[in-house]
């Protein structure tokens, strides 16, 4: 065999590997309350480091950008 093509078969068999894990991981129970790790407690822990509000804008606010 060439080498292409043994590294082409340990991709697919990581690639298939990884999604069998992923699609488990939906069934298996949380760690956390709020549904699993989507982010977006760090998203908000990192929102209030930089002490932006992280509450809903009305359709009537004016938009303003945040500058990083």
């Amino acid at each position: 065999m060439s080498f292409q093509l043994v590294s082409t078969y340990i991709i697919v068999f990581f690639a298939f590997g990884y999604t069998f894990y992923q699609f488990l991981k939906l069934f298996l129970k949380q760690k956390s309350s709020c549904g699993g790790s989507c982010g977006g407690c760090d998203f908000k822990r990192e929102l209030n480091k930089r002490n932006i509000s992280s509450k809903a804008f009305t359709k009537t606010q004016n938009l303003t950008y945040i500058k990083n």
